[in-house]
């Protein structure tokens, strides 16, 4: 089988969001008219994941802070939902598609990356089964286009992965330095009220401030999903001078169909260094 020739097929499409190219369009436009550009554009970003529907207001005031950065490479780090092995999965595929677009990824960049940390792995099968890198490509494909992404998955929480996850992040940065953004697809706390998803929330953007990494570890993200942690927590060991700020926040309860569904929070953050 030749690498060259994989494409990781949308998944979601016509389910988060729409699967005609020219209504996708559309749509983003819609989402990014009335968001913020900054005048300092940000290096990196926290963006949720969920359909448009619940969360992609507040995935383009995210992305919109990146307006104004010339990136060579968009870096999107989001969380495996399905249970695999511990580890930080690279793409076998050298192209994600969205209706519309194919979106290439940085495989030179890849190669060189996998060679340097023997922890990292290459493995499409995390890829095609999960959403968090997919919900950020639209945005990708409307603010960067055509710049190479290079995407990866981190299954656990394990320390030792969060390190491989901090190395590659640290690597990356050796090799493209300032022409890289970063954005980190999480979503923020889960519990069954709206009341407990937004403290459980608002608690960890508050430790997002914090000196160190030791606030998340107190977080049960057993119980409270903050399905990002571990790459939130890589991030903030690899990028330890940048400085947050909540650009927006929302929970998932308008949308409940009956009072047993659980609630999500989602919430846009802006890094600057």
């Amino acid at each position: 089988m030749h690498t060259e020739k994989l494409i990781r097929a949308s998944l979601l499409a016509g389910i988060f969001y729409p699967s005609n190219a020219d209504q996708l369009h559309s749509e983003i436009n819609r989402l990014t008219e009335s968001a913020k550009v900054l005048s300092d554009p940000a290096c990196a970003i926290i963006a949720p994941h969920g359909s448009f529907t619940y969360s992609g207001k507040i995935v383009a005031e995210a992305w919109s802070t990146l307006v104004g950065a010339t990136p060579s490479l968009i870096v999107i780090a989001g969380p495996a939902h399905l249970p695999y092995e511990e580890g930080v999965f690279l793409p076998e595929s050298t192209q994600f598609e969205i209706p519309g677009t194919l979106i290439s990824v940085d495989s030179s960049l890849e190669e060189y990356l996998l060679a340097r940390i023997p922890a990292l792995k290459k493995n499409d099968i995390p890829h095609l089964e999960d959403h968090s890198i997919e919900m950020q490509l639209p945005f990708a494909a409307h603010f960067f286009p055509g710049v190479p992404i290079l995407p990866f998955l981190i299954s656990g929480r394990e320390q030792r992965t969060v390190d491989t996850a901090t190395e590659l992040l640290r690597e990356i940065r050796i090799c493209v330095g300032k022409k890289a953004v970063l954005v980190i697809s999480s979503d923020l706390a889960v519990s069954d009220t709206a009341e407990k998803c937004d403290s459980l929330s608002k608690e960890f953007i508050a430790s997002l401030s914090a000196p160190s990494n030791e606030h998340f570890h107190g977080f049960d993200t057993l119980r409270h999903s903050f399905c990002g942690e571990a790459a939130i927590r890589a991030f903030r060991a690899a990028y330890p001078n940048t400085q947050p700020t909540l650009l927006d926040y929302v929970n998932s309860a308008a949308f409940r169909e009956d009072g047993d569904e659980l609630v999500v929070g989602y919430g846009a953050m802006s890094f600057k260094e």
